[in-house]
């Protein structure tokens, strides 16, 4: 209970600065006033961009894949294949900002139903009647979600430090947009991380799922749904 404790405020401070920076992104000279540069502001920061966009590619597929696999396992035969259809179509997409851009939608839809599961009672009610494969799924899934939030608020940080540095070149701004674009799907991975999904959590401990502890040094679980 500590552990979640401590990681709830982290997401909660995490979000807090990413909220900050997606408003503050157009009056950088105000928000940048008092705060320290990160690296060469004069520098030019689109390796750096380019380093970023693809992190948070590979970030947004995993916590869409981890959700749309909770969800799969509840699914009847229909969803379970249109589920797999889209998950192949982000897996196949070689364009970063494309397949997040996929991959946030992903998101918000499977997020939306699993949500629901939860709410309604539905999730509780058939957890512990499902097979020991999907059981292993979930587990891993929430595995691989727990590895996305904490990924999420590293990642946050570095979106700050790049805005920072962009800040004291104007010709850096426009490098600077699929920063600004990617912050809001890292904050709801975070907060989700330390909110609903530690609901689904205590669902699965209930079920005798097993959900590894996640640190720093975990390693994503190669799920098929």
């Amino acid at each position: 209970m500590k552990k979640t404790i401590r990681h709830t405020l982290l997401v909660a401070a995490c979000l807090v600065a990413a909220n900050a920076a997606n408003a503050q992104l157009g009056g950088l000279g105000s928000m940048l006033g008092g705060a320290k540069q990160a690296g060469n502001g004069s520098g030019d920061i689109g390796t750096d961009v380019g380093t970023f966009v693809a992190k948070s590619a590979a970030l947004s597929e995993l916590a869409g894949g981890s959700v749309t696999a909770i969800n799969a396992a509840f699914a009847n035969d229909e969803q379970l294949a249109a589920k797999r259809a889209k998950l192949a179509q982000i897996a196949a997409l070689t364009d970063p900002k494309e397949k997040t851009v996929k991959s946030e939608a992903l998101y918000q839809s499977e997020k939306a139903e699993a949500q629901n599961l939860l709410d309604s009672g539905e999730m509780e009610k058939r957890i512990g009647t499902l097979s020991s494969d999907k059981k292993k799924m979930i587990g891993q899934a929430l595995l691989n979600f727990g590895i996305g939030g904490l990924r999420a608020v590293e990642l946050t940080k570095n979106g700050q430090a790049l805005i920072q540095k962009a800040g004291s070149n104007p010709m850096n701004l426009p490098k600077i947009m699929p920063v600004k674009d990617a912050l809001p799907l890292l904050g709801k991975v975070a907060t989700d991380a330390g909110g609903f999904m530690v609901g689904v959590a205590k669902l699965a401990k209930g079920a005798n799922i097993a959900v590894p502890a996640v640190t720093a040094e975990s390693k994503a679980a190669d799920i098929s749904v």
